[in-house]
């Protein structure tokens, strides 16, 4: 496997787990994914089933809060459709989101995805993303206004039936503490990941991160020894006995 690591191409990712035999890799991450499952099971954590309604949802919450993001996102789905959202006027789209922050770039990012996607298929719908191939539904995706590549991974994993595996701050978190990426940032990652964990997994391993990322494997303060995946954490491993002076 060849990619680029920060501007130089390497033949592996460079991440302890590829260090490991085949066979191993494969039990590590089998294990991880079927902990975190039965911990926190398969939850959509709020993402609309819609895949224009799951779009637009996650074009609003990036880098604003849930209820903030849900209610600006309620407030444009009375509008009536989203047809009709397309046809507001730039000015009016940036008064509806104004308290979500970005209300300018926001603004004109979400009517002219809308408007391209009401060309393209008739009206604002994305179900026909269904029966294409994931690569074209992905370029697709990413070449609407605003839309990048975990924004259109989690739009085709929560709503259009791909087993990709989009990678958001939390994922990026858990997995780079497994010892499972050792990329700059969460958008450099994707393949890596996709390379190791299986299609049947992303999902659980998506929504898993997630919620441990929340609770348990925080940005400051992880609380690892509560951790159901700690026994397989290269983290947990180089800091173990500062944990263990705590309790």
């Amino acid at each position: 496997m060849r990619q680029y690591h920060k501007g130089r191409l390497r033949e592996m990712p460079r991440a302890p787990i590829w260090r490991k035999p085949k066979k191993n890799r494969r039990r590590i991450v089998d294990a991880v994914c079927q902990r975190l499952l039965a911990f926190y099971g398969k939850p959509r954590l709020g993402n609309p089933r819609d895949p224009v309604d799951d779009l637009v949802f996650l074009v609003l919450s990036n880098r604003t809060q849930f209820e903030t993001a849900k209610l600006v996102f309620n407030s444009l789905k009375n509008t009536g459709s989203w047809d009709a959202v397309a046809q507001l006027s730039v000015k009016t789209l940036e008064r509806k989101l104004q308290i979500a922050g970005l209300a300018n770039k926001r603004s004109r990012q979400i009517k002219r995805a809308l408007r391209r996607i009401s060309t393209d298929f008739g009206s604002c719908r994305l179900d026909k993303l269904r029966g294409w191939s994931e690569a074209a539904a992905q370029d697709y995706l990413t070449n609407l206004p605003g839309v990048s590549n975990k924004v259109a991974k989690c739009v085709m994993m929560y709503t259009l039936g791909f087993k990709v595996l989009p990678v958001d701050v939390h994922a990026f978190r858990v997995s780079s503490r497994l010892g499972w990426t050792t990329r700059c940032r969460a958008d450099e990652c994707h393949d890596d990941l996709e390379a190791l964990v299986p299609p049947e997994l992303r999902y659980a391993f998506h929504v898993g991160c997630i919620c441990l990322g929340r609770a348990v494997c925080t940005p400051h303060r992880p609380q690892c020894l509560s951790c159901p995946i700690n026994q397989f954490c290269v983290y947990f491993e180089q800091h173990e006995h500062e944990f263990e002076n705590q309790t």
